[in-house]
């Protein structure tokens, strides 16, 4: 029954009354109450949208504002968004497994074109509180049939601990928590509709919610299909229950718990259609071998909820969270407590508790949400069990769930804490609705409120305040630097498609977020780059790079087994993959606010640009304009696939295969300039440590010569090499079949561990 509350007014007012408040629906209360309570924590970021983005974590934040302007950019360049040459260059990347949230890139593309990139951004993740609040607030009232309910299920729902921790963290897929709700509560009408117009009514309502959370994140659009899957087998579970007491016969809950499942197929079909080519994309990625995909991740682990501070308060809250003498007292370790999920948002808060227990023994009918509740519960514990930091090994269920297809993305099982807590506050909504029905409506309390009103009004706030995580403060400012300004490609001084190669080239993980927001300043393609899943190293595994003097830093003057480069051979090979700019970073991306050392760079700038001071510098970096360059002659490039360089008698060099290698490279390089001969010859000199070896030489994948080197120096003359323009491969391959060779073994007074197998002494192309 729907309790009568002061908000339940008649149906039908009068056109001249409808603008009333009096008369506003229930909903548009809800929504209002929703943005008073956003206001009431981020009225600093409210009052300061242009400046920063309500988050304080830098690297997801500079992430989500790049694919904003990367997706603005392909629009309006009909461009698809999921490829671009802007990152990782010249090669490039898919982004179909980067958390593009485009439901988000949607909306927002009109917000960036009226108000700017940070204002756009910072409103979508506000606007996603009074949302969630709203679909958590629907959901609420239908299965209880009262307004306080509701509203205390959506307050439960999208101001809880998790929340204010996605937004913390500025990870925009994940604050958009608002459509999920929204799907339950369509789920739940379907699953009792039975004539064919409300079935296709309420099914359709159902897949476009799920349609909208696809396009907000796949972390959600899973968590729905295991909810949907999780009251499915509940209703099968039940109804074989019911059978066995003899309430039902098997026939009907065989059609009942059928025909559901056929309601939820058609819905997941029906949402997922749209989506379909997104999708496909996605999975041919995921199979594509491009990326470093998890398995048995150890963050799985350190990204569990902590049985510890699961039934703690929140550490943000700042009245009793981690700086409360509670937390010290009982020696909870809260290191990190300010960073991680697992102090701040996988806890479960008292006062829907409190009203959950006593729904349950008030209220039939609820065992459905404990269920649900437990069930996401464990799972938030990870792979074993931990207690204040500490893994006890103890199994749970989450192993099981990495083990089906598509629900290993997770990486951070603490998330399923949300779900855990909407059972919560579900559970929370029957018990206040449930205590509200027993208080006496007659009796009024400051004149005009009902003690329903004013209890509502009591545990509303206490739920609030308990988790809260304060007033925020203002964003980070963020500024443009200097020397985006002097890189920009609209500045006419250097063609807008020419690269910048960026100093120090990273591994490409969370220290090149800064490089992305620096881009979307200068917009230009650059050697750096972070998506969201770890890519197979373009620039050191994954392709034959040129760029391995820059990527190694190696000193251009020292002797190695190749010619050393002149300077225009140095600069040929920039111009020939279009850089424009040389830009040196001053922090160093493995240390956040420390210094960069530079020594080694500097002696390569120095030698390359002849000692020529940046043409730009500021505090953030130093910028050296590359001129074109020819190149007169092919150039040889160590690849991958070596040890690093060591002297030999004589006052050679010499370089091992790397121990962990399948073969060592050399790239050659024939710029559009070059002019190439009919044939080329290649003289190596090559060493075996212990006996003859085989040895296999490719060019460009295709085999030129199988021989055997023996112990000592050994020489081989390859004639008739054609070379191709651009990048030719050679390619030295070992037989495995002839093992390694550990000095140490050989010799015990030898402290030489390493697994030996060629090593090259010499490789000259004439």
């Amino acid at each position: 029954m729907v309790n009568s509350t002061p908000l339940d007014r008649p149906a039908s007012p009068t056109v001249k009354t409808r603008l009333h408040p009096a008369h506003w629906p229930p909903a548009l209360y809800a929504f209002l109450f929703y943005c008073l309570l956003t206001l009431i924590f981020a009225w600093p970021v409210v009052a300061n949208l242009g400046v920063g983005t309500p988050g304080h974590f830098p690297v997801d934040r500079n992430q989500n504002l790049w694919n904003f302007w990367w997706v603005k950019r392909s629009v309006f360049a009909f461009h698809n968004p999921y490829q671009t040459t802007f990152l990782f260059y010249p090669y490039g990347t898919s982004l179909y497994l980067q958390t593009f949230s485009p439901y988000n890139q949607v909306i927002g593309l009109p917000l960036q074109l009226l108000f700017g990139l940070v204002p756009a951004y910072s409103f979508i993740e506000l606007l996603a509180f009074p949302l969630g609040g709203l679909g958590g607030f629907f959901l609420g009232r239908y299965l209880t049939g009262n307004f306080w309910g509701g509203l205390l299920a959506g307050l439960v729902w999208s101001f809880g601990p998790y929340h204010y921790v996605e937004l913390r963290q500025d990870q925009l897929n994940l604050i958009s928590l608002q459509w999920l709700p929204f799907f339950m509560l369509f789920m739940f009408r379907l699953e009792k509709a039975e004539t064919r117009p409300a079935i296709i009514r309420e099914g359709l309502v159902a897949a476009l919610f799920f349609f909208l959370t696809l396009m907000v994140d796949y972390y959600y659009a899973s968590y729905l299909g295991l909810f949907a899957g999780l009251y499915w087998l509940w209703k099968l579970l039940s109804g074989l229950w019911l059978v066995r007491r003899g309430q039902e016969k098997i026939g009907q809950i065989g059609r009942d718990v059928g025909l559901f499942a056929l309601k939820l197929a058609g819905v997941f079909i029906l949402g997922a259609l749209p989506y379909a080519p997104v999708l496909l994309g996605t999975i041919r990625e995921v199979t594509s071998g491009s990326y470093q995909l998890a398995t048995g991740n150890p963050n799985d682990q350190v990204h569990s909820a902590d049985l510890a501070t699961v039934f703690l308060p929140p550490a943000h809250q700042p009245w009793w969270g981690n700086l409360f003498g509670l937390w010290k007292s009982i020696g909870i370790n809260a290191s990190g407590a300010g960073d991680t999920l697992n102090n701040w948002g996988a806890v479960i808060s008292f006062v829907p508790l409190a009203l959950a227990v006593y729904a349950l023994f008030r209220v039939r009918g609820l065992w459905f949400w404990v269920f649900n509740g437990l069930f996401w519960f464990l799972l938030a514990f990870g792979p074993s069990l931990r207690i204040n930091n500490v893994s006890t090994n103890f199994p749970m269920p989450y192993r099981l769930l990495t083990k089906l297809p598509f629900l290993d993305i997770g990486r951070f099982p603490e998330r399923y804490m949300l779900l855990a807590q909407f059972s919560v506050g579900i559970l929370a909504a029957f018990g206040l609705t449930h205590l509200l029905n027993r208080l006496p409506k007659e009796r009024r309390v400051f004149s005009r409120l009902g003690w329903p009103s004013v209890v509502a009004g009591l545990v509303l706030a206490l739920a609030f305040f308990e988790t809260w995580p304060g007033i925020l403060p203002p964003p980070d400012p963020i500024t443009q630097p200097a020397f985006t300004k002097y890189l920009a490609a609209d500045n006419g001084s250097v063609p807008a498609d020419k690269a910048l190669l960026e100093l120090p080239i990273t591994t490409h993980g969370n220290p090149d977020s800064p490089r992305m927001l620096y881009q979307i300043y200068h917009q230009r393609p650059i050697t750096g780059g972070y998506i969201s899943r770890k890519l197979v190293d373009p620039h050191r595994q994954a392709h034959d790079s040129p760029l391995y003097d820059w990527i190694d830093l190696r000193d251009p003057q020292a002797p190695d087994i190749i010619p050393t480069k002149t300077p225009q051979e140095a600069l040929g090979l920039l111009s020939y993959q279009d850089f424009g700019y040389l830009v040196l970073y001053a922090d160093d991306p493995d240390q956040p606010g420390q210094p960069y050392n530079a020594k080694k760079a500097e002696t390569l700038l120095n030698y390359v640009f002849g000692g020529k001071k940046p043409d730009f510098q500021d505090s953030v970096a130093r910028v050296w304009n590359i001129p074109q360059t020819p190149l007169p002659n092919p150039v040889m490039v160590l690849g991958q696939g070596w040890a690093a360089s060591e002297p030999v008698s004589g006052g050679g060099r010499q370089r091992w295969l790397d121990a962990a290698a399948a073969d060592a490279r050399v790239i050659i390089v024939a710029g559009p300039d070059t002019p190439l001969q009919p044939a080329y010859n290649l003289d190596i000199q090559a060493v075996s440590p212990d006996k003859p070896r085989h040895l296999t030489v490719l060019l460009n994948g295709t085999v030129i010569t199988q021989t055997t080197v023996n112990p000592g120096v050994q020489s081989l003359h390859l004639a008739g090499l054609k070379l191709q323009p651009g990048e030719n491969v050679i390619t030295l391959r070992p037989d495995p079949a002839d093992g390694v060779f550990v000095p140490s073994q050989a010799n015990p007074a030898s402290k030489d561990n390493r697994s030996l197998r060629l090593a090259f002494i010499s490789l000259k192309l004439s």
